[in-house]
């Protein structure tokens, strides 16, 4: 069924952090997501919704930029054209220009969700190889903090159901081995550990020196430990690991995957539609992913819950993903004090649900 784009809107959105749960990473401070709300209109009213999820300090994009490239360039390409997939109109947008993923995600996710929509179906029964599932178990990032902040944020987020923690580290002045510690030892063997460098070492001799110093209590899974421009070394530090190693900085387009996979830089990809420009692009990694045998997780730019309705779509329809194994990255309500849906996304038991309903099952509020 083909869909014909009428008009693009973008507008600016601002989520503030809850200012108990300020992320605090090699990256930087990320205290509040100033994010761009896409919505695409088709026929007889129908609309699709997407966001793109714009942190200028991680991945280069702000919600201002996102909305000139929006408005300007690609809106212009895709109103009034007639597509049979969303696949065509991502082409066009890749050919318009280079980069700026998140911008293009946003116009992605909401053509994936006017396209379900208009056929009246979930936007999982348009790709999906399993049943989707129901629920999926989310991570919660803890930030690099002292010891005592370290404690509160992690017993915080047991106490609210969660049992996979992810914790940032690598950052100087930080002393991450009596972090990890000093959690293990408040909360015994229960909590799931992993953990989460965000690129904060340069060579992977530097990164399993201070990796190791971590393993003893018992961290499942490490992300991302060496810079997102060196696959080489996150292949490097993979084969001096006994612990699985998590690829995402390193991995945003189809080419950096094979790449990764050429070097068989990791055992876990961490995808969403944001980094990886789209959904269109999105489902093609897992699958590409996965015929190489390995398995995936929803990571996250902290997106609002509007911008989740795509990730947990993509998590619940495929099989690559193994959800009670390997937790995703659904943080919006841990993290904003506000939903930016109609239906806010339940969280319980440390579980997100995943919407049900036409497209994405979604809407702003």
């Amino acid at each position: 069924m083909s869909i014909r784009i009428q008009r693009i809107e973008a507008r600016v959105v601002e989520h503030p952090l809850r200012k108990s749960r300020i992320v605090v990473s090699p990256v930087g401070v990320h205290d509040r997501s100033r994010f761009l709300a896409v919505t695409v209109h088709g026929k007889n009213g129908q609309r699709g919704y997407g966001e793109a999820a714009t942190t200028p300090l991680w991945c280069g994009e702000t919600a201002e930029t996102a909305q000139w490239m929006v408005e300007n360039l690609f809106a212009p390409q895709l109103v009034g054209h007639a597509f049979e997939h969303p696949r065509e109109a991502l082409a066009i947008m890749d050919k318009t220009a280079h980069g700026n993923p998140f911008a293009k995600a946003a116009v992605d996710a909401a053509i994936w969700d006017l396209w379900a929509r208009e056929q009246g179906v979930p936007a999982t029964k348009l790709f999906a190889d399993r049943p989707p599932v129901a629920s999926i178990p989310t991570r919660a990032s803890v930030g690099c903090y002292d010891v005592k902040e370290t404690l509160r944020i992690a017993l915080e987020f047991w106490n609210e159901g969660i049992r996979t923690l992810k914790f940032k580290i690598g950052v100087p002045g930080f002393d991450d081995a009596a972090r990890l510690r000093a959690v293990r030892e408040k909360l015994g063997d229960a909590p799931v550990f992993t953990v989460d460098g965000n690129g904060a070492w340069r060579t992977a001799k530097e990164a399993v020196a201070a990796i190791k110093k971590l393993l003893p209590y018992r961290v499942v899974l490490v992300e991302q430990p060496t810079h997102r421009d060196r696959i080489g070394q996150l292949a490097e530090v993979r084969r001096q690991l006994d612990v699985p190693v998590m690829a995402d900085e390193c991995v945003f387009t189809p080419e950096h995957l094979n790449e990764a996979l050429d070097c068989d830089a990791f055992d876990v990809l961490s995808v969403y539609p944001g980094k990886n420009g789209g959904v269109t692009n999105c489902i093609e990694m897992v699958r590409t992913a996965q015929r190489a045998g390995k398995k995936c997780a929803i990571g996250s730019n902290l997106e609002s819950d509007l911008g989740q309705g795509a990730m947990a779509a993509v998590a619940a329809g495929l099989s690559a993903f193994p959800v009670d194994e390997i937790p995703c990255d659904f943080q919006a309500s841990l993290f904003y004090g506000q939903s930016a849906i109609r239906k806010p996304m339940a969280l319980k038991d440390g579980r997100i649900t995943v919407p049900t309903g036409v497209g994405f099952g979604v809407e702003p509020r």
